[in-house]
């Protein structure tokens, strides 16, 4: 049982730190692309990016949303073209 809490804390602190930053950078990257620089999302620091994310969630969550968008793509197209 506490190894399971162990694990489940652990995939935690990976998920909201880890991958929402990863997700949140590349979905402000490719918007920033996609629309030839007309949509500018700000990119933080790890350390800004927590505090940031909590103040603006609806913001925040279009661009997330992107990123993961983009990486579900790119993974099918590995999986397509291998």
């Amino acid at each position: 049982m506490l190894l399971g809490s162990i694990a489940e804390l652990f995939f935690w602190f990976f998920w909201e730190f880890l991958l929402s930053f990863l997700l949140y950078t590349t979905g402000a990257v490719v918007l920033g692309i996609i629309s030839f620089g007309r949509i500018q999302k700000p990119l933080y620091f790890p350390g800004v990016f927590n505090s940031e994310k909590r103040l603006a969630k609806n913001d925040f969550f279009s661009v997330y949303i992107t990123g993961f968008f983009f990486y579900l793509i790119l993974l099918t197209l590995i999986i397509w073209l291998g």
